[in-house]
């Protein structure tokens, strides 16, 4: 400070005002400095979005404070969740069933777009006639205007809508069973998987099959993170497919769980997220070998979404007649898993979590 003093030439009066502001307000500068260096030092900012399947609702809240959080009201048994890339934004399938082979409930015919800053819902998107239980649901990249959903009840088919005014821009027919998809970095293709045993590359403007593959059991679908193959989980292994001709590439067999569900590859791309809901595990496979690294009970996994340092784990309500007799029902819930040590904390009521997604 006496150099400051010097250099300024200010009288002793001055300095001694500057002097005693300056201290204090010292505590709060460090207090907010020591506030905004914890922040940057976690991957706790932003949201956190959870759907709730059976609820029929969304909630939203801070990474921060899961305890602190809004709940929206969507249509029945939502499933699928996408996010505008200002984050400001979600769409939500409504799907209406339970569940792809457990088709209880009424067929959905909208989507719900939510606002994610007022946490309410502000329209839905509405279905053409006839095609209806919207499942899978993604923002085409490099045409951030375009929604794509599947249909699965009804008329078969891919629903593009424009996102500034809802409108249906245009539909295409999809291959029996379509149940999930996603689509290359630069957006030119569409990949789906179906309840029917194969994987399919589409042409996302008409729907041409460009490409087939025969996997039995097919529930997942991802990239590795270098997007050079397509990670697709199925009964009991994972294989990773050429995303040109969907060829098999490499198979790691012998998992020790039955059927697999969405893989995720952590974003380094070291290792594989393997979520088994029956069997209430998520394996965590070393991506080079296929090693078991982590056998992790969250409950009923589902889908993973790397975070930072954390990964956040959906974990669906599982009904009795799905699991072995006498088994109790599973009401599943949110997980946040730590990668340095791979504990995780159970984030309390948010049971039947299924679509999840972060902002930031």
């Amino acid at each position: 400070m006496l150099s400051i003093l010097m250099r300024w030439n200010a009288s002793r009066w001055t300095f001694l005002v500057w002097t005693i502001t300056y201290l204090c307000t010292l505590p709060a500068v460090i207090q907010a400095e020591s506030f905004h260096m914890n922040k940057r030092g976690s991957s706790s900012h932003g949201q956190v979005l959870v759907v709730q399947e059976s609820l029929n609702r969304v909630l939203i809240f801070s990474k921060d404070n899961p305890s602190e959080r809004a709940i929206v009201q969507v249509g029945e048994k939502p499933h699928e969740i996408e996010t505008s890339l200002d984050g400001k934004t979600a769409y939500v399938s409504n799907f209406g069933l339970l569940e792809a082979n457990h088709k209880v409930g009424t067929p959905g015919t909208t989507i719900s777009v939510l606002d994610v800053e007022q946490k309410r819902e502000r329209t839905r998107f509405i279905l053409p006639s006839g095609a209806t239980a919207p499942h899978g649901l993604k923002i085409r990249p490099q045409h951030a205007t375009e929604l794509f959903t599947n249909t699965e009840e009804g008329i078969e088919e891919m629903t593009v809508f424009d996102l500034s005014t809802g409108h249906v821009i245009r539909t295409f027919p999809l291959p029996h069973g379509v149940h999930n998809f996603i689509f290359s970095a630069d957006g030119a293709d569409c990949y789906a998987f179906t309840t029917v045993d194969s994987v399919i590359r589409l042409d996302p403007n008409d729907g041409r099959v460009l490409s087939r593959a025969t996997v039995p059991h097919v529930r997942g679908l991802a990239w590795t993170s270098d997007h050079s193959h397509l990670l697709v989980g199925s009964q009991g292994q994972i294989l990773l497919l050429d995303p040109q001709d969907l060829s098999v590439t490499r198979t790691f067999i012998g998992l020790p769980v039955g059927q697999t569900f969405y893989p995720a590859s952590s974003p380094e791309g070291n290792t594989f997220f393997v979520p088994a809901v029956l069997d209430g595990v998520l394996l965590v496979l070393d991506a080079r070998t296929g090693r078991v690294c982590q056998r992790l009970a969250t409950g009923s996994p589902l889908q993973a979404i790397f975070d930072g340092a954390y990964a956040w784990i959906s974990n669906v309500k599982v009904p009795t007649s799905m699991l072995p007799p006498g088994a109790p029902e599973r009401p599943g819930g949110l997980v946040r898993l730590n990668l340095s040590n791979f504990s995780f904390t159970v984030i309390t009521d948010t049971e039947d979590a299924n679509g999840i997604a972060t902002t930031h």
